[in-house]
């Protein structure tokens, strides 16, 4: 995950939050391993970056891998 985000430039970075609804800073800490992001934001990550951060990887205890 780490390695995705750090691939973005700063405005893709901040982009991406506001499609998900979050701010970049936070996302970072999510991306990073730092936090962990809620339900609702792990559903929207997903989806804004097309399947390639899932949120089976972000949430595990949550969404159980398929």
């Amino acid at each position: 995950m780490k390695s995705y985000w750090d691939s973005l430039s700063k405005n893709e970075q901040i982009d991406l939050a506001k499609r998900a609804k979050s701010s970049p800073g936070y996302l970072r800490l999510i991306f990073n391993g730092y936090k962990k992001a809620g339900y609702l934001l792990a559903q929207r990550i997903e989806k804004e970056t097309k399947g390639i951060i899932t949120r089976a990887t972000l949430r595990p205890d949550i969404y159980p891998k398929q």
